[in-house]
């Protein structure tokens, strides 16, 4: 016995817009791929990155998807003074849906090369904005995910993976740049970090390995309180609370933190260029950490 399906009458009325609507939005998908000048896209969005960060984005190979999607492969960010730092694959997708009800997304995908047992690092974020040009308000959501710092830090990590959880608000007053007025908040978690020795002022601050580093900060508009750091390694325990003002560029932004450190078995062996009295195993030591990012000042 063959059954035959059949649609109601009632169906048979309301079902044949659906298919123009879908034929219609089909069709319009198609042309946009077909007429998108994605080669002045690419070009541009690169140009722009370099721009605003001051990195220097060059990629072996790009591709077009649908509706409005960027693809770099085998990608290199280089800076003049800083290692440059490799990218695997580089994806920028315009939220059509978001578009559709008024809303202007962009959704991106760094992933980097290698890959330990958790997979290749990789970092995904959303851009939100009241206009294609960017200005205004904005909005950043990012996921940060089994980041090898080695690759992304040099030469000041030697060792670390990096999962972040980012929110941020903030305005873009075009020529006047960015003003970081809004709220936010990041949540930091590094496992096996190893730090190599990095200049603070006049002094440096040793190598350093933690086992964990643990941060969380809350932003409102410029000014970001550091709710929680703590590092734990066989080097000793460091924690830290105050506050940083961010200013554009990022390297400007002003710290003003107060770091305890209680030292631990290493700690005695690798503090001899530091300008404090040696500290036996579990002695606590309080300093304070202040100026710009770029140009930290460490005093007792």
């Amino acid at each position: 016995m063959i059954g035959r399906l059949s649609w109601p009458p009632a169906l048979d009325v309301k079902r044949e817009p659906v298919v123009w609507v879908l034929a219609g939005v089909g069709t319009f998908l198609l042309f946009l791929f077909l007429t998108f000048p994605y080669a002045a896209l690419q070009s541009r969005i690169l140009s722009e990155i370099t721009r605003a960060t001051g990195w220097e984005v060059r990629a072996a190979d790009w591709s077009a998807g649908v509706p409005i999607v960027v693809e770099w492969r085998d990608l290199t960010w280089i800076k003049p003074g800083v290692a440059s730092i490799p990218v695997q694959l580089m994806r920028l997708n315009v939220g059509m849906a978001g578009l559709i009800m008024g809303r202007h997304t962009l959704d991106g995908l760094v992933q980097f090369p290698g890959g330990g047992p958790a997979g290749a690092g990789r970092a995904t974020g959303t851009v939100s904005a009241s206009s294609w040009s960017f200005l205004g308000p904005l909005s950043f959501t990012g996921h940060f995910q089994q980041i090898d710092l080695a690759s992304v830090a040099k030469p000041y990590v030697a060792r670390g993976l990096l999962q972040a959880d980012l929110i941020h608000r903030w305005e873009n007053h075009g020529h006047e740049g960015v003003v970081f007025k809004g709220d936010g908040s990041w949540k930091v978690d590094i496992k096996d970090l190893v730090m190599e020795r990095i200049p603070v002022g006049t002094a440096v601050i040793p190598s350093l390995s933690f086992s964990r580093v643990t941060a969380t900060v809350a932003c409102h508009d410029a000014v970001c309180d550091v709710v929680e750091f703590k590092g734990d390694g066989p080097d000793g325990t460091v924690t830290a609370q105050g506050r940083m003002v961010l200013q554009q560029p990022i390297q400007s932004s002003m710290l003003d933190l107060s770091v305890t450190v209680i030292a631990g078995a290493g700690w005695a062996q690798k503090a001899g260029t530091l300008p404090f009295p040696p500290l036996p195993p579990g002695t606590p030591l309080t300093f304070k950490l202040a100026g710009s990012v770029a140009n930290p000042r460490l005093t007792l």
